[in-house]
């Protein structure tokens, strides 16, 4: 019984230090991001971002289960960015956001990411900026994700997620997947406009009320 009660006490130890060193790091991570950026709640959210990344990683660290949280990380931007009115489509219409193994030096860009969305559109208002495509960077602009939420290589080719207007307030949300370094070889492919071709990136496909 002694011996029981001692590993109890052991294992009750282990967890607390583990605890407090959590939240050191959270507390170093924000002295940091202060020093750094001069922003307290862009540091706070940077600090509890690194913090969160470091215990998903310690428990799953796999490409797949990174990609799987930057997917959310994707889809929580346009959905956002929808709920807000920065972007606003009409029946039909669509927007993409990627983060991809490639960088991009596009100017106002300057990060692994990509994007794209239905040309041609009447309908398309991307961050107030009149009707049609504005070109990817204005698609991240309006989506607001931090940069050190997006600035992050994928281990290996793209992920993305798609958000089609389907009308009367609902919408289609794909989740993509593929090999390539850079998702705009997709699109010279000829696949990357057309929803219904790049189904063979598909990695699930939700529906969502607009709320």
């Amino acid at each position: 019984m002694k011996e029981m009660t001692y590993h109890k006490d052991s294992k009750e130890k282990a967890q607390g230090i583990v605890e407090y060193a959590l939240i050191l790091a959270f507390v170093v991570g924000v002295a940091v991001a202060l020093f750094n950026s001069g922003g307290l709640a862009d540091a706070i959210g940077k600090a509890f971002y690194e913090v969160s990344e470091t215990i998903n990683n310690a428990i799953d660290d796999s490409p797949e289960a990174k990609q799987k949280r930057m997917q959310n990380t994707l889809e929580e931007g346009l959905k956002n960015a929808i709920r807000d009115s920065r972007i606003i489509m009409g029946a039909g219409d669509w927007v993409e956001i990627d983060a991809q193994e490639k960088f991009n030096d596009k100017k106002g860009v300057n990060a692994y990411v990509n994007g794209g969305a239905n040309l041609g559109s009447h309908t398309l208002d991307v961050g107030g900026k009149g009707k049609g495509y504005p070109g990817f960077v204005g698609l991240w602009e309006a989506a607001q994700i931090p940069n050190y939420k997006v600035d992050v290589k994928q281990d290996s080719g793209w992920v993305g997620v798609r958000i089609v207007a389907n009308g009367d307030g609902q919408y289609s949300v794909y989740r993509y997947k593929g090999d390539e370094a850079d998702v705009g070889t997709v699109s010279k492919k000829g696949l990357y406009g057309n929803t219904t071709t790049m189904k063979q990136y598909e990695d699930g496909v939700s529906t969502w009320d607009g709320k």
